[in-house]
């Protein structure tokens, strides 16, 4: 048996995995929390070896001011598996620090007490299964001149000696919290009110067509103005504050939104801006079924000229399987609803959509994109 598979067959002990894995954790969320910590006492001044020009530089900006946020996931796994390990070896076995657990159980609540954009599983999503960090990795990653400067950073890292390996992973660190800075002080554009009820309706929907932040912003805006209209009765919205990863199988929900009344849940929504196929419907059947709610109607909010055209819809309707589901447009969807919010109700969805775009993980370039659209009103 090799050592790193006698290594991993302890962990799979219960009195291993309870104490060494969870000090493990906590030693990577104090490590990324004390460097973060340092980075916050420092400025441009103190690291002036990497200018602008520098090739250090560069591969920060590279990997770390991208919307992208699994390539600083891997690069901050891997520092704190050099930290906990001297002898890791990340570029050649990255699995070897077990990525998943010290991310999910210790840096990423280190990342979130900083303000650091993240997600939380970062370095799986963009490295799971993968013990090899080098070029052939980065090949085809999105986007790919990220994950190369990720390699090449860490090279340089690794085959550093320990007084600039310390400046190099020091620089890290001070790049990340000044990246996460210029996010939370970035000042979004004020919606005038002032303009058509219509007006701002079709931009708000143009806006999150054009940057839908993998779903998030149209199913955000949904839920927000379903809200609005039953604020003041019994009807509960609910899915709407929940992030869109994955299905909804693995996530255990119904569908993206969903109405409850007292608790039993009446309407799902399904929202979407990318074509529904037949397999999405096998996955909305799936969620249906294993939570229990086959029987209750299902609708699909998306985008009707370009969406369903693999579906013979009819009507607004389609059968499949047994189930009825129903479909209707986006945009006609949001801008009706709009219309019959009174402005107090209508203010608090600008308020909120504004914030949820204001939020540290929502990319710059989305809230650019709410500048472009609500300064000059393209």
């Amino acid at each position: 048996m090799k050592i790193h598979d006698f290594s991993r067959s302890l962990k799979n002990l219960p009195g291993f995995q309870m104490s060494e894995i969870s000090k493990r954790n906590s030693a990577g969320q104090y490590y990324v929390n004390t460097r973060l910590g340092v980075a916050k006492t420092k400025c441009d001044e103190d690291f002036q070896e990497f200018g602008t020009s520098s090739d250090i530089h560069q591969l920060l900006t590279a990997f770390i001011e991208v919307n992208a946020k699994g390539f600083r996931g891997v690069v901050v796994t891997a520092l704190t598996g050099l930290h906990l390990n001297e002898n890791y070896d990340p570029l050649n076995n990255f699995y070897d620090c077990n990525p998943r657990s010290i991310f999910e159980g210790g840096i990423w609540y280190a990342l979130q007490e900083n303000g650091i954009p993240c997600g939380k599983s970062d370095p799986l999503n963009v490295a799971k299964n993968v013990y090899q960090l080098n070029e052939d990795w980065a090949k085809g990653r999105r986007p790919q001149s990220a994950a190369i400067a990720a390699v090449e950073f860490l090279r340089i890292v690794v085959n550093a000696g320990k007084a600039k390996r310390a400046r190099f992973i020091d620089y890290f660190f001070f790049r990340l919290w000044k990246y996460a800075e210029s996010i939370s002080s970035y000042q979004l554009a004020e919606i005038k009110q002032s303009e058509s009820r219509q007006t701002l309706g079709n931009r708000l929907v143009e806006f999150t067509l054009r940057y839908p932040e993998s779903g998030n912003l149209p199913q955000y805006l949904v839920s927000q103005l379903l809200a609005a209209v039953f604020r003041a009765s019994t009807i509960q919205v609910a899915g709407g504050n929940e992030s869109v990863f994955g299905t909804n199988t693995t996530s255990k929900k119904p569908a993206d939104i969903w109405l409850e009344i007292e608790g039993d849940v009446t309407n799902l929504y399904e929202i979407t801006v990318k074509p529904v196929s037949k397999k999405r419907l096998d996955d909305s059947l799936d969620a249906l079924n294993s939570t229990g709610h086959i029987d209750c109607s299902v609708t699909f909010i998306c985008r009707l000229a370009t969406d369903v055209v693999e579906l013979d819809v009819v009507e607004g309707s389609y059968s499949y399987k047994g189930k009825n589901f129903d479909f209707i447009d986006y945009q006609a969807f949001c801008c009706s609803i709009c219309a019959i919010l009174n402005d107090e109700e209508f203010s608090v969805v600008l308020k909120n959509i504004a914030d949820f775009v204001q939020d540290m993980h929502i990319s710059m370039r989305t809230k650019a994109g709410w500048n472009a659209f609500f300064e000059t009103g393209i």
